[in-house]
């Protein structure tokens, strides 16, 4: 009977990392696939955040001399 309970737990640890394993490979190239997305979206974000520091030292160096920074933008001069 113990023979028969061992060769039983081998073929079902067999069967299990068969089963993991197989689950894996179908499941890696859309983890492949998430990885490269997201270290794209992170590089997007670095060179939005960049351009964003750029335009606002630009926008600093450049103001009008007549406007007035108290004002905001969405508000009409009176």
């Amino acid at each position: 009977m113990e023979t028969k309970f061992y060769v039983a737990l081998l073929v079902g640890f067999l069967i299990y990392i068969g089963a993991v394993s197989g689950l894996y490979l179908v499941y890696k190239p859309n983890i492949d696939h998430q990885k490269k997305k997201r270290k794209e979206m992170k590089e997007a974000r670095r060179k939005a955040i960049e351009l964003a520091r750029e335009a606002k030292k630009f926008k600093e160096e450049h103001q009008e001399p007549g406007s007035e920074s108290s004002i905001p933008p969405d508000q009409p001069k009176e």
